[in-house]
């Protein structure tokens, strides 16, 4: 019987535990439904901004989500990014609204 070579074994090795490895696979994200909020436009928006060029045109919408004021810019049919709003080069807090 012939002698097997330090690389032939390596290479077994390699191939042996490679079989039982199970490699994460990118998936659709699955939200846990109980987690999940909704919240109307219409009760988080703080201000709207219309930003028309020749050919394009976008509306930047600021909202209040948890104290935070975020800019949520739209296209023309659907949301497009969300990002946080700075003033004075701090995260913008909510206005405080009367009662």
């Amino acid at each position: 019987m012939r002698a097997l070579s330090v690389r032939a074994l390596v290479g077994v090795a390699i191939f042996a535990s490679a079989q039982n490895t199970v490699f994460a696979q990118p998936g659709v994200p699955r939200f846990e439904t109980q987690i999940e909020r909704r919240i109307a436009l219409n009760d988080a928006l703080i201000e709207t901004v219309k930003i028309e060029g020749q050919l394009q045109s976008w509306t930047l919408r600021k909202l209040c989500i948890d104290g935070q004021a975020y800019w949520l810019g739209f296209s023309e049919t659907a949301p497009s990014t969300l990002a946080p709003s700075f003033k004075d080069g701090k995260p913008e807090r909510c206005p405080v609204r009367g009662r």
